[in-house]
């Protein structure tokens, strides 16, 4: 499973109308069954057509945006009609139906809805050829290039990454590398 806490496309149908949106609030969750998080700003009452469209549908399309056409995702948040079920250009995509919603209310404004969180689970996912491993278990970084919204107009690149193995306390013990490693709490800790 890849991880999506990068830029993604949110695609919604509803009746003839398609609703492509930008999220930058997307993240994997949970990998059986697979669910995937989505954050909207405002509540239900003040909901915008993406969020207006998912959960009268409950049905969505993830495209994660890939580095190539990170100008063309910028350009979706445009309000101009587009016609797909899936961003062509997208290497991972997945197909949901929404889970759940939860909408938050502001702790400095009682009252005022400030979010919503929306839980897709994934029920069909499609990645590029070219960019599985041999055994196609894993999604290559480098090919998928994924991008993420690090807040305003900031952008960072994910093209790279390393294997850290987990330590094995049992194992760590035997060979003495645990000593010192647990130690009783103290006071305030």
């Amino acid at each position: 499973m890849a991880t999506l806490d990068h830029l993604a496309y949110l695609i919604l149908i509803k009746g003839k109308s398609t609703n492509l949106a930008p999220f930058s609030y997307t993240q994997v969750i949970k990998h059986d069954p697979p669910l995937f998080t989505i954050g909207f700003a405002g509540g239900f009452s003040s909901a915008k057509d993406t969020l207006a469209n998912l959960t009268a549908t409950k049905e969505c399309t993830i495209n994660i945006v890939s580095e190539h056409f990170i100008e063309a995702a910028n350009a979706a948040s445009i309000n101009a009609p587009v016609k797909c079920s899936r961003v062509k250009e997208a290497v991972f995509s997945i197909e949901g139906k929404l889970f759940s919603t939860q909408e938050f209310e502001s702790r400095a404004t009682p009252g005022k809805k400030t979010g919503v969180l929306a839980i897709v689970e994934g029920l069909r996912f499609w990645v590029r050829e070219d960019a599985l491993n041999e055994d196609q278990s894993l999604v290559d970084p480098a090919i998928r290039r994924p991008v993420s919204r690090l807040g305003g107009i900031m952008y960072g690149r994910t093209t790279e990454a390393f294997e850290l193995p987990r330590p094995d306390y049992d194992e760590k013990q035997r060979s003495k590398e645990t000593e010192g490693l647990i130690r009783p709490k103290v006071e305030n800790q």
